[in-house]
């Protein structure tokens, strides 16, 4: 299965110079938990998430006029549409992250891959459920994880 058979596609995004409360109120609006920043050319540049609101914005006694670019995540995972859903399972993984950026061959958004998309499908849950307890694992207790090192392509269904 493809990475574009699963991912969103109609993707809400902003840009750097808008503010925190910009990304709360769309982040209520469409009851979503990540926003990508983008540039002018649709070109992914960083991400926002509710947590980074709290802990990057709130905690920080940034207020509700504060710029993305502020407490934005700039190191950015990204895949591309005609990816295998396993290799994104993999990179979720060993990356410890929930969300990959989809971008084309010129590197434009074009969708988001979230390891809720992926658990949507009988055939892809058990690569999903490896891939969220490495993502769910401290980094301190990866080589406690049974899975450690499991290649989800490999595990058997």
């Amino acid at each position: 299965m493809k990475v574009k058979d699963l991912m969103t596609k109609s993707v809400v995004s902003l840009k750097q110079y808008d503010t925190i409360k910009d990304a709360a109120i769309l982040m209520h609006e469409h009851n979503i938990g990540m926003i990508p920043i983008i540039d002018d050319e649709n070109h992914p540049i960083g991400l926002v998430t509710d947590r980074d609101l709290i802990t990057r914005g709130i905690a920080q006694n940034y207020d509700e006029k504060t710029r993305l670019e502020d407490i934005m995540t700039v190191k950015l995972f990204t895949i591309h549409p005609n990816d295998e859903v396993g290799t994104a399972t993999h990179m979720m993984g060993h990356k410890q992250i929930r969300r990959l950026l989809v971008v084309d061959e010129n590197e434009v958004l074009v969708g988001v891959l979230a390891m809720a998309d992926i658990s949507t499908t009988p055939e892809n849950d058990t690569k999903a459920g490896i891939a969220l307890s490495q993502i769910s694992l401290k980094s301190t207790d990866i080589e406690s994880n049974p899975h450690h090192g499991t290649d989800v392509m490999d595990f058997p269904l």
